[in-house]
Formats: structure tokens, C-alpha cells, sequence
């Protein structure tokens, strides 16, 4: 039971701690969005800890015995941070998305307003 705990806690705060992270590079990368980056980045962030939380949540469930309890936490851990990794990069391509996006329809805004 404690092994759990401890996977949980350390579980969630990885997630905020990325998701911190998380929240200041998407400010930064899409500054350029004037008012709408603020909402987009929160919404984004947002839906990266619930994912986030609930892969916290189902590793901790999964039967996983690796011969003594530290070992376990440890091997959850490792799941864990590979999991983390994929999230976090799947958020960066989010945000590269929504830029790229910006971009384009500034571009074609531009066009059209030249023409």
C-alpha cells in the first residue's frame, strides 16, 4: 500500500512539474497568437494533466511485481517516464499544430489582402 502512495504522489507531482513546463514553452511558442494564445495554451495544458493523471492512475493499477516493493515503484516509475516522454511530445506537436496553423491562415490572410 505504501509503494502505492508513493508511486501516486510522485506520480502526480512529475505531472505537474511537466505541466508547468508545459505551460511556459506554450506561452512562449505561441506569444505570436496575441490574445487567443492564453486560452489555447491552457486548454492544451489542461487536457495534457487529465491524460496525464489518468495513465498515473492506470499504472499504478497494473499488475506489475518485480520482486519487492521498491523494485516495483521503480520499474512503475520507468513506465511511467517513458509514458510522460510521449505525452510531452505529443503536446509539442499540439502546439506546432496550432502555430503552424496561425501561420497559415495569416499568410493567406495576407494574400488575399494584397490582391
Amino acid at each position: 500500500m505504501s509503494s502505492l502512495l508513493t508511486f501516486l504522489t510522485v506520480g502526480a507531482l512529475l505531472v505537474a512539474l511537466d505541466g508547468h513546463l508545459l505551460r511556459r514553452s506554450g506561452t512562449a511558442y505561441l506569444r505570436e497568437l496575441g490574445d487567443n494564445a492564453g486560452p489555447l495554451n491552457q486548454l492544451v495544458t489542461v487536457v495534457f494533466h487529465l491524460a496525464a493523471l489518468g495513465l498515473v492512475a492506470l499504472i499504478a493499477i497494473l499488475p506489475m511485481d518485480l520482486g519487492g516493493g521498491l523494485q516495483t515503484v521503480v520499474g512503475r516509475m520507468g513506465v511511467l517516464l517513458l509514458v510522460l516522454a510521449i505525452a510531452h511530445s505529443v503536446t509539442i506537436l499540439i502546439f506546432g499544430r496550432i502555430r503552424k496553423r496561425h501561420e497559415s491562415e495569416a499568410l493567406t490572410a495576407e494574400t488575399v489582402r494584397r490582391s
